[in-house]
């Protein structure tokens, strides 16, 4: 009796409890399949688009680096003054890199960034003369026998370099850092600690110009070497270039640089260089200078006799294969260069040529191109082209007409006119394939 008695009270306590569960899942939206799920995770909304920064100075020569946040990627880039400061079109990723040309005064380039649902925003860009230009950077030597932009072995020279604003006007008060960048030398600097150094920053004088002392070790052999200049605040750069002269008991050493081996490497597989120029240049010792090579027939020697001191010749590869080719040099008084010598190297390369990609085949018909001589006046000969377009074609006689040259369909049809009687015409075809290939048809006329 007790245990009925408990039934039937239980009884409508359980059912309201599952009439309570059945409430619950409906106002959850059905329980864990449903697509208000709280535990599944809100998909990301796109943001706004945005260009950071949204207003800058672009100083001519220095990169500008926008940021581009938001919208619905890719990204396209618009310049209001590409002739200033252009653009590229596609925005790869979320970076856009920009490299303002040179102008005498501020001009404005704004930049509008647009994305894949057609949103626009921008960025205000004001481009300002660079102040450190291409030709404001001076390198002189202090002390004979180097004269001019040439600084000797042992002895010191001067950098300087004229900070400018709008106009031309000096700036004064800049702070620019001097770094070597190439070459055996140092910048002497105010640290005693430290004297000689790779890199000094000093600031601009009233005159706008900022200037290092530079030193080049005794005995540094004959070299080209690179000073670079950079104004802090903009990040304006200039880089100047001068010759370390090898000097030996006051007299100039005769010398060529660069020295070393050069090594051209071809464009494939059992295939050397062809059209690859290097360049040499001769210092000290009593101009003109004579080059000669020991490989006369492997490369085209140009610039020789070499007139004055600090004068180059060009070394120039003929898709001959080659190692070990050297130079004798010898000066206007019989002197001979026989040590530093540069060593000149002509490799094959390493890589796989890429097969064809389509096969050129030509297809000749008419009379006369089978072989057996005709009457050709007023006559044309089609030939057939299959292959990978467009395909050009060349005679081996004057007066032959090609129509059309090139050819850009396959198949495609080249027409053969006005072909001179007596003798046989060679007609060459080639196609877009790298490296090119080629197909001959003979016609014969009488």
């Amino acid at each position: 009796m007790l245990a009925l008695r408990l039934t039937a009270w239980l009884r409508p306590a359980l059912t309201l409890a599952a009439t309570a569960a059945m409430l619950a899942l409906t106002a959850c939206g059905g329980g864990s399949g449903a697509p208000n799920n709280p535990y599944e995770p809100v998909p990301p909304t796109a943001g706004p688009l945005t260009v950071v920064p949204a207003e800058a100075v672009a100083y001519a020569g220095t990169p500008l680096i926008l940021s581009v946040t938001g919208g619905v990627p890719p990204y396209q880039a618009f310049s209001a003054n590409p002739a200033v400061l252009p653009v590229p079109t596609n925005v790869t990723g979320n970076t856009l890199t920009l490299l303002a040309n040179n102008v005498d005064t501020a001009q404005s380039a704004n930049v509008t960034v647009r994305d894949a649902a057609g949103a626009l925003s921008g960025a205000n860009i004001v481009v300002r003369p660079s102040l450190l230009l291409p030709a404001s950077i001076t390198i002189v030597s202090n002390g004979a026998p180097c004269t001019g932009g040439d600084v000797c072995s042992g002895q010191t020279g001067s950098a300087t370099v004229r900070v400018t604003g709008s106009g031309g006007v000096p700036l004064a008060g800049k702070q620019v850092r001097f770094d070597v960048v190439q070459g055996q030398y140092a910048i002497q600097t105010t640290n005693p600690g430290s004297p000689l150094a790779p890199t000094q920053t000093v600031v601009s004088d009233a005159n706008g110009e900022a200037r290092v002392i530079i030193a080049v070790p005794a005995n540094t052999p004959t070299q080209i070497a690179l000073l670079r200049a950079t104004e802090l605040s903009t990040g304006s750069q200039v880089t100047g270039q001068f010759v370390i002269a090898q000097v030996t008991s006051g007299d100039g050493v005769l010398s060529v640089a660069p020295s070393g081996t050069t090594t051209i490497t071809g464009p494939q597989e059992n295939v050397c260089s062809a059209g690859v120029r290097v360049s040499y240049y001769i210092f000290g010792g009593t101009p003109p200078y004579r080059v000669v090579t020991n490989y006369p027939d492997a490369v085209a020697l140009v610039g020789s006799p070499v007139p004055v001191n600090g004068g180059g010749f060009d070394v120039i590869t003929n898709g001959t294969c080659f190692t070990g080719l050297s130079f004798a040099i010898t000066d206007a008084t019989g002197r001979t260069l026989t040590t530093g010598l540069p060593i000149v190297e002509n490799v094959p390369g390493t890589a796989t040529p890429t097969p064809p990609t389509a096969f050129l085949q030509v297809f000749a018909s008419g009379t006369g191109s089978a072989g057996a001589p005709v009457n050709c006046a007023g006559t044309s000969f089609p030939i057939t082209v299959v292959g990978k377009p467009p395909f050009s074609a060349a005679s081996s006689r004057a007066g032959v007409i090609l129509s059309p040259n090139p050819v850009t369909t396959t198949p495609g049809q080249l027409n053969v006119s006005s072909v001179p009687a007596g003798g046989a015409t060679t007609i060459t075809v080639g196609d877009a394939n790298v490296p090119q290939q080629l197909a001959t048809v003979t016609i014969y006329c009488q």
